[in-house]
């Protein structure tokens, strides 16, 4: 390596100096280097230099750029691949993995040509993957055989719980508790039907205001369509809380983009938040996607100690310090490691210490102002997670949550283990943001979409 006075440098840069350009990139000046490199892009020499540029700040359609005009004997057969399934050129990356032929090549051959169609060529290219994985990564290989070979037909597929089964399950206590399939079935329609239906309503944690609002309307609906019995009014109570819950439920946001996703979890210690973390991360990993955690929960080490055990678990990677450290600090590492390290997905935990409310509301700040400084789009989502078995006063803790930061989303965890099931509608209603996901038991299957009519169904019965 040459060194050259600053001066000198940049002269002989402009010039075409490769060693001179290759300085400045050394002094970090990598975006003067990156111009008079593209005015160069000609010279073979100069062109590996910004291919290779393009590759390590992640410009990918740059990258394609060079490679379609110049062809492909820019960069590794690897980096080939990896730039043409970033800009969506799926059938070249599959082409380029071929040529590689070790672990990570093959695996994410076969991951290609499965979204491909060619689900026959994916379990060929899987199972030579597996031959060669390492023990941290044949768990994963062989669940996705296992995937493509129920596909196929080639094993017998366990029958499935549906939504609806889940959601059944989920909220047994409630439905054991109101008994609404009892008072629905076989009763004439008259003032102690609607007296008894109010008071489960509010047994349910309905509210006693939407209980009240619900009875009227279902009096008013009786007289105006004349019902005679009780199950014709049990399709219209459905109908009711279903427009009750008009814009209560949402598709979570993990969309593909040319950056980290990043998703930010806030609730109080003890809602569920770092189980639901652990889920989602256990879910994008089988997905196919490169998932680190942010542990910015510092004040306590269990939560630091659960989420290590969830990335283990899942395969996703963490960023993690000791209690007590700077959470904005940890959520800086870990987005930071991930936009240089390609990850598609970023969950970072945080604290939710409420009795220190003020401290908290300007730390959850603090946090979302990190991730914007590194990724000014970011976060796609900011999930609440609150508890189901608090019922309505979880609408108090959530009030806390929105004067720190915008939410987009709530996760409802514990369903399962409340008689208040009821209570998703009053919280819904009064925050005004969509339930986005719904814990409906303790595996990783059960953190389920929220949907309504499911939800209803399995409510009402």
């Amino acid at each position: 390596m040459l060194f050259f006075k600053k001066s000198d440098v940049e002269k002989r840069a402009k010039k075409g100096d490769k060693s001179a350009i290759l300085e400045l990139i050394r002094q970090g000046k990598k975006e003067k280097a990156k111009k008079i490199l593209e005015n160069y892009e000609h010279e073979e020499d100069l062109r590996k230099v910004l291919f290779e540029l393009y590759l390590e700040e992640e410009n990918y359609l740059q990258a394609y750029r060079l490679i379609e005009k110049y062809g492909k004997g820019l960069g590794t057969a690897k980096e080939r691949a990896l730039v043409f399934e970033r800009v969506g050129r799926l059938r070249d990356a599959y082409e380029e993995y071929l040529k590689v032929g070790d672990f990570e090549s093959l695996f994410r051959a076969g991951q290609i040509v499965k979204g491909l169609g060619d689900k026959e060529k994916a379990l060929e290219l899987l199972e030579r993957a597996l031959k060669i994985a390492p023990p941290s990564e044949r768990e994963k290989v062989e669940e996705r055989i296992l995937e493509i070979k129920k596909e196929l037909g080639l094993v017998k597929e366990d029958k499935k719980e549906s939504l609806l089964d889940k959601f059944r399950k989920g909220l047994k206590k409630t439905r054991e508790a109101i008994e609404f399939g009892i008072v629905f079935r076989g009763r004439k329609i008259d003032d102690e039907l609607f007296d008894e239906l109010e008071e489960l309503f509010v047994r349910a944690d309905l509210g006693v205001k939407t209980a009240v609002n619900l009875v009227e309307e279902l009096r008013k609906e009786a007289i105006r369509k004349n019902l005679k019995s009780s199950e014709a009014l049990r399709d219209i109570t459905k109908e009711k809380i279903e427009e009750l819950l008009k814009g209560c439920s949402s598709e979570l946001e993990v969309p593909q983009k040319e950056h980290p996703v990043v998703l930010l979890f806030l609730g109080v210690n003890g809602s569920g938040k770092t189980t639901t973390i652990g889920k989602l991360a256990y879910k994008f990993t089988r997905e196919g996607k490169k998932v680190i955690l942010g542990a910015a929960d510092t004040f306590r080490a269990a939560a630091i100690e659960q989420l290590e055990v969830w990335a283990e678990r899942s395969g996703a990677d963490i960023v993690k310090k000791h209690e007590g450290a700077d959470p904005a600090s940890v959520v800086y590492e870990t987005v930071d490691r991930a936009i240089k390290e390609g990850y598609d997905t970023v969950l970072i935990d945080t604290a939710g210490r409420l009795h220190t409310k003020e401290p908290l509301i300007n730390e959850l700040r603090k946090i979302k102002k990190v991730v914007q400084k590194l990724l000014p789009e970011e976060p796609t989502e900011t999930l609440l997670v609150l508890d189901a078995t608090i019922g309505q006063n979880a609408i108090s803790q959530a009030k806390v949550f929105k004067e720190a930061v915008d939410i987009t989303g709530i996760v409802i965890t514990k369903l399962d283990g409340t008689a208040k099931g009821g209570a998703l509608v009053p919280i819904c209603r009064e925050l005004k943001i969509p339930i986005k996901l719904v814990g409906v038991g303790e595996s990783v299957e059960d953190l389920q979409d929220f949907r309504v009519k499911e939800y209803v169904e399995a409510l009402v019965g």
